[in-house]
């Protein structure tokens, strides 16, 4: 009886031993898959980055009773989805924090850190502000125009989603009395690590980057022709056209965007000058061009 009984315990035993090796084997075998970047950029094909648009619209209470003295607010923006973390984080961190900003504007001073979504606490914000001006002048015997009614739009879009590169796009409008409304756009490119990209990251010379500037924004703008640009009452000291603030890539070249006040007055308006891929290859990073 103890002669079979040995036998069969090291049988039991070593089964258990290898299915214990079994198991340990498995778990490092998908260690070493998830460490895989050929599995990682796989995976990364199959979700791919999009954006989903967000949307709010919020007004005063003034506008139950009277459209002519109330605040609006209509806010549009995109969120990524999908796609490696580092780029989706990047993306969404750069709306919600240009979002906030915005609160600026209105009331250089506000304080603009917070959990609240970044739209809801621009909408309440300006809507506060409103608000607030319309107490301050409740017995006055006319309201003023800069209180009567106040409007405030953001619209913000994706304009390439290439895999190289990123950009996006947010166009603001609002008036809030005066004697025009103001609007400006806000345009950021991104490489695939979510890293914001600067003009000179995608162009090898910037300073050949600006001639070629030049020449288109003085075919877009007649009202400059031949002259002297700071003879044309631009507000630009010498001869040599800045490379304005706002630049990003799109799917037709490099768009270049001038804001109204940025190189002259309200009268000259704002410029886009869009540079295409065929003016740009020899400027182009490599790792950009489409």
């Amino acid at each position: 009886m103890q002669q079979h009984q040995i036998p069969l315990l090291a049988m039991l035993y070593f089964k258990n031993i290898g299915f214990t090796l079994a198991i340990l084997c498995l778990a490092s075998c998908s260690q070493l898959t998830d460490k895989n970047p050929d599995t990682a950029l796989a995976a990364a094909q199959e979700a791919p980055l999009q954006f989903e648009t967000q949307s709010m619209e919020r007004s005063s209470t003034g506008c139950a009773t009277d459209s002519s003295t109330c605040a609006k607010v209509s806010i549009t923006y995109p969120e990524a989805v999908g796609g490696e973390t580092a780029l989706r984080d990047s993306i969404n961190l750069f709306v919600q924090q240009r979002l906030r900003k915005l609160a600026l504007d209105f009331n250089p001073d506000a304080s603009i850190a917070g959990g609240k979504n970044a739209s809801e606490f621009l909408a309440t914000f300006f809507l506060g502000q409103h608000e607030q001006l319309t107490k301050d002048f409740a017995d006055s015997a006319e309201m003023p125009a800069s209180v009567a009614r106040w409007e405030l739009e953001v619209k913000g879009e994706p304009l390439l989603n290439s895999g190289k590169a990123t950009s996006l796009q947010l166009q603001v409008y609002y008036y809030t009395g005066g004697a025009h409304p103001n609007y400006y756009r806000v345009l950021q490119s991104f490489g695939p690590n979510g890293e914001k990209l600067a003009i000179s990251d995608m162009v090898t010379d910037t300073l050949a980057l600006m001639q070629l500037a030049e020449q288109e924004f003085r075919k877009v703008k007649e009202v400059v022709g031949d002259k002297p640009l700071a003879e044309a009452g631009l507000f630009i000291e010498g001869d040599l056209l800045p490379l304005p603030q706002n630049v990003a890539l799109t799917p037709d070249g490099l768009l270049l965007y001038y804001n109204p006040y940025e190189i002259g007055p309200w009268a000259l308006g704002d410029t886009e000058v869009l540079l295409r891929y065929e003016q740009l290859a020899p400027l182009l990073h490599p790792k950009y061009k489409p």
